[in-house]
């Protein structure tokens, strides 16, 4: 377990760092005097390719007994050095290798359990490598969002799709949720002038609610402790789909901030996400059977549910302050939140290694 332990934990420390340069690059943006000039304009990529792409790999990885596996993160992750040393188009390339390992990671989980989760999570890392290698030909930003939109999507979609084959849910039920994903897909091939923008809005939005409907979260909200914490934390990042699927909706009738439409998706609902999932996942990246949690987590969470409303306020209203101030809050909280996540792992493995000491009659006790 320990050396398990300390293999990941270097793959921690750079993942961490990506998410710190990912933070930092949005602060610039918004404002605020950070050393980070030089990649300012790859925050996009760095906060969806070298730290989630990464996370997400490594997630995947662990699973398997294959230690050659791990070359895709690391090269994944390591762009985040080539993005400060200049080397721009040799970040997308690690991002790309990173993107075609996850595809290949999801091939080989199909051989062995090719089930509608696991396809949906694979055509999500297609959507990635898509995204990535047309940033890498065409420079384009704003395109290569959509695709990795997708990705993300795809990916939560299909991880709570596993869970949710515990529940007696119809074939008709899935298949509803299939055709929302797959006019999702659709309208990220439509141009805006042609309805691909009311697509992607009205796609999120039933999407959302067959989540908030059909999901565990129905079940998990009423046991106590992580597994009300994980629903509750899953609800708010359903609302703020639904809440990114209206601001494309509103967006194609009379125009909706750009941060708006991006932010109430990749923070509103997926950090959300990792909110929920980091004290499951954590533990088990790092190869430690441990599920730290505490009530202060619904603190972070709030807190930062509570930032996010001023920042997107502060975008519809027009009130650049309310957005710097939200954006400032967003980063902190998600930091003390990793932070907090660790220290309640490493306390709680601590508490079962000092268990395991007392002799056998004082355990019983």
């Amino acid at each position: 377990m320990k050396r398990h332990w300390l293999n990941k934990a270097p793959f921690f420390v750079l993942v961490l760092f990506c998410l710190i340069s990912g933070i930092s690059t949005g602060w610039f943006r918004l404002g605020y005097d950070v050393p980070v000039s030089k990649i300012y304009l790859n925050h996009g990529a760095i906060m969806t390719g070298s730290f989630l792409g990464t996370v997400i790999l490594i997630e995947r990885i662990v699973t398997f007994q294959k230690n050659w596996l791990f070359v895709f993160p690391a090269i994944n992750a390591f762009s985040i050095l080539f993005f400060y040393l200049g080397w721009g188009q040799f970040a997308l390339y690690c991002l790309v290798v990173g993107a075609l390992g996850l595809v290949y990671v999801f091939y080989l989980i199909n051989l062995k359990q090719s089930d509608l989760a696991h396809q949906v999570m694979w055509i999500g890392a297609a959507m990635w490598l898509i995204g990535n290698v047309h940033l890498l030909i065409f420079q384009m930003y704003a395109n290569s969002i959509l695709w990795w939109m997708g990705f993300l999507l795809l990916t939560i979609v299909g991880e709570r799709l596993e869970l949710t084959r515990f529940l007696p849910l119809s074939r008709l039920i899935r298949s509803f949720l299939v055709l929302f994903l797959v006019l999702f897909v659709i309208s990220y091939m439509l141009p805006f002038h042609f309805g691909g923008q009311w697509l992607t809005g009205i796609s999120l939005c039933l999407t959302a609610l067959w989540l908030l409907l059909f999901d565990m979260i129905r079940k998990s909200v009423k046991k106590p402790g992580i597994h009300r914490f994980t629903a509750v934390t899953l609800g708010c990042g359903y609302v703020w789909l639904v809440v990114s699927g209206l601001c494309y909706l509103m967006d194609a009738m009379w125009g909706v901030s750009y941060d708006a439409l991006i932010h109430t998706f990749f923070l509103g609902f997926v950090f959300s996400m990792i909110f929920a999932h980091a004290p499951i996942i954590l533990p088990g990246v790092l190869g430690q059977a441990s599920k730290p949690y505490h009530s202060i987590l619904y603190i972070w969470v709030g807190i930062f549910q509570l930032s996010l409303v001023v920042r997107i306020l502060g975008d519809f209203l027009s009130f650049f302050y309310w957005k710097q101030l939200g954006g400032i809050i967003n980063g902190v909280v998600i930091l003390i939140f990793i932070l907090n996540v660790m220290g309640l792992m490493l306390l709680d493995v601590k508490r079962k290694k000092a268990i395991k000491s007392f002799p056998k009659q004082i355990r019983k006790y």
